[in-house]
C-alpha cells in the first residue's frame, strides 16, 4: 500500500491507462480517467481489425471490471489540450497528485510528399478508425478506388490491405517498402489473414528483381519467397478477386495528381541494400537516382503515427514526434526508458507528469506491449507519490475535495461529459440495437446520437 492515497488524473482511456489504473487504484489510489471519446478502450476498441471478435471480448471485459472499481472515476467526451475543452495547467489547479498522459499517439505521421493533400491520399489510422466506427471517423467518407498503394510494411498495412481485400474489393492492393523483404515487419499471423490474395507471379518476380541486393548484404532471397508464399492457399475471411502485390526498395517521392485533382500514381526512387550500422540491426537503404512510378488511384500511408503537440507538453529534442521525458536514467531501474516528463528549455523535470505507452513512444508494440509499458511507468509513479525523488507531490487536495473541483470544471469546461454509467448505457442500447438488426455487432455512428439516446434514456 502506498504511503498516502492521492487522487490522480489519468488522461486516455486506451490499453495503456487501463492497465496503469489497475495497478494505482491497487495501490489505494483514486484514479479520474479524462477521455477524447465518449467509450473507452482506445486501439483495443478501435484499432484492432472489426472480425478479432474474440479478442476485443476479452479485453473489454477485462477493461469494464477496472472501470466497475469504486476508485476509479471516468469521464468520456472530454479533450485535454491547450486548445481543448480543459489545459493540463487547469489539471494541475484542481489538485492532482499526479497527471498521467496515456493518450496514445494522436497525431498522424506523414512524410511531406508533393500530392500528399489529394483528395484520395489518406492515413491508415484514419481508414481504421473508419471502419472501427469511431466518431466522427465513422460520419465521414473516405473515396477509395480501384487501384491501392499502401506505403508501409507492417501490422497496419496488413489491415488496411485486408479492409481493401475484403470489405472494399478494389482491384489491386500494392504494400510499398523502402527496404528489402527480410526487413518486413508484419507477423506472420497478420500475413496469413491476407495472403489468400497474394498475386503470385508479380511476387516471384519482384523477388527475382530484388535478389541480387539482398544476396550483396548476405540475405537468402529463396528464404523470404518461401515465407511470402507460405499461405497463398488460405481462405481469405470474404472471397475476392483483389490482386494482392508487394513493391520493395521503393521510396516514396512524389503522388502524382492530374489537373482535376485526381492521384494517378506515386513516385519512388529505387534504392538498394546496405550494411546494417550494428549487428542484428535492420538493413540500412541507399538512393540510387532512379525513379519509377506505381500506377494507382489511392494512396494510404501505414507508416506509424505521432504524439499531439497541441497537448501542452514539451517535444523532445530528439524527435520532434515525441514528448520530452527525463534524459537521465532513473538510479533505481537505470535500464529503462523514463516516464517523468521534461522541459529540456528549462532542463527541469515536471515532477508531477508522466508519459505511458503510445504517448512515451509512438507506434510501439501492441496491448502486450502497452501493458508492460503502463506496469514499468507505474513504478516511476509510484516512487513519486511515495516521495522518492526530490521534489514530492504538492498542492494535493483530498479526494472530496479533488472531485468537486474535478466536477466543476467538467460542468463549466465540458457540460456533456459521459461517465462509466452512462457508456454502459450506451452499450446495452447497442446491444439491443444489434439483436434488433440480427448482426454480432452494432456501434453508433456519431457521438450526437449516442448523446442523443442518453438524453432520451433519461
Amino acid at each position: 500500500m502506498a504511503n498516502e492515497q492521492y487522487t490522480l488524473a489519468m488522461i486516455g482511456a486506451g490499453p495503456a491507462s487501463l492497465y496503469a489504473t489497475e495497478v494505482l487504484a491497487g495501490e489505494g489510489h483514486q484514479v479520474v480517467i479524462l477521455n477524447r471519446d465518449i467509450k473507452p478502450g482506445g486501439l483495443a476498441e478501435f484499432g484492432i481489425y472489426p472480425t478479432k471478435q474474440k479478442m476485443k471480448m476479452g479485453l473489454r471485459a477485462y477493461f469494464r471490471r477496472i472501470l466497475s472499481r469504486e476508485n476509479v472515476h471516468y469521464f468520456g467526451n472530454v479533450t485535454v489540450g491547450e486548445e481543448a475543452d480543459i489545459t493540463l495547467q487547469q489539471l494541475r489547479q484542481v489538485g492532482f497528485g499526479a497527471r498521467i498522459v496515456a493518450v496514445g499517439a494522436q497525431g498522424t505521421k506523414w512524410l511531406g510528399l508533393p500530392g500528399e493533400d489529394a483528395e484520395s491520399v489518406f492515413h491508415a489510422k484514419d481508414l481504421v478508425y473508419h471502419y472501427n466506427h469511431l466518431p466522427p471517423f465513422s460520419e465521414r467518407e473516405y473515396p477509395v478506388g480501384d487501384n491501392v498503394v499502401v506505403v508501409g510494411m507492417g501490422n497496419v498495412c496488413m489491415d488496411i490491405v485486408n479492409w481493401m481485400v475484403c470489405e472494399k474489393q478494389v482491384d489491386t492492393v500494392t504494400a510499398v517498402a523502402r527496404r528489402g523483404p527480410a526487413e518486413r515487419k508484419f507477423t506472420r499471423k497478420e500475413f496469413k489473414i491476407v495472403s489468400g490474395a497474394l498475386d503470385e507471379e508479380a511476387i516471384h518476380a519482384e523477388l527475382d528483381r530484388v535478389g541480387s541486393a539482398m544476396e550483396a548484404i548476405g540475405q537468402e532471397p529463396e528464404e523470404h519467397r518461401e515465407a511470402l508464399l507460405r499461405y497463398v492457399d488460405e481462405p481469405l475471411e470474404r472471397c475476392s478477386d483483389t490482386d494482392f502485390r508487394m513493391r520493395f526498395l521503393r521510396r516514396p517521392v512524389r503522388i502524382e495528381v492530374d489537373d482535376a485533382g485526381q492521384v494517378q500514381g506515386l513516385v519512388c526512387e529505387k534504392t538498394r541494400l546496405v550494411e546494417p550500422d550494428e549487428p542484428e540491426g535492420r538493413a540500412g537503404i541507399e538512393p540510387l537516382g532512379q525513379y519509377e512510378t506505381i500506377d494507382c488511384d489511392t494512396v494510404v500511408f501505414a507508416i506509424g503515427d505521432a504524439v499531439e503537440p497541441a497537448l501542452g507538453l514539451p517535444l523532445s529534442k530528439r524527435g520532434r514526434d515525441m514528448f520530452a521525458t527525463v534524459p537521465q536514467p532513473w538510479e533505481k531501474h537505470p535500464e529503462r526508458p523514463r516516464y517523468m516528463a521534461y522541459d529540456p528549455d528549462a532542463q527541469e523535470p515536471i515532477w508531477d507528469t508522466f508519459l505511458i505507452g503510445w504517448a512515451r513512444k509512438a507506434s510501439d508494440g501492441l496491448v502486450g506491449k502497452a501493458r508492460k509499458d503502463a506496469v514499468r511507468g507505474c513504478d516511476e509513479i509510484l516512487a513519486f507519490l511515495n516521495g522518492e525523488f526530490p521534489v514530492s507531490p504538492t498542492g494535493a487536495e483530498p479526494f472530496d475535495q479533488a472531485m468537486e473541483g474535478v466536477e466543476a470544471l467538467l460542468s463549466e469546461e465540458a457540460p456533456k461529459a459521459v461517465d462509466y454509467a452512462d457508456v454502459q448505457r450506451i452499450e446495452e442500447m447497442e446491444k439491443q440495437e444489434a439483436k434488433r438488426r440480427d448482426v454480432d455487432e452494432f456501434k453508433f455512428a456519431s457521438e450526437a446520437e449516442m448523446l442523443r439516446r442518453l438524453d432520451r434514456d433519461q
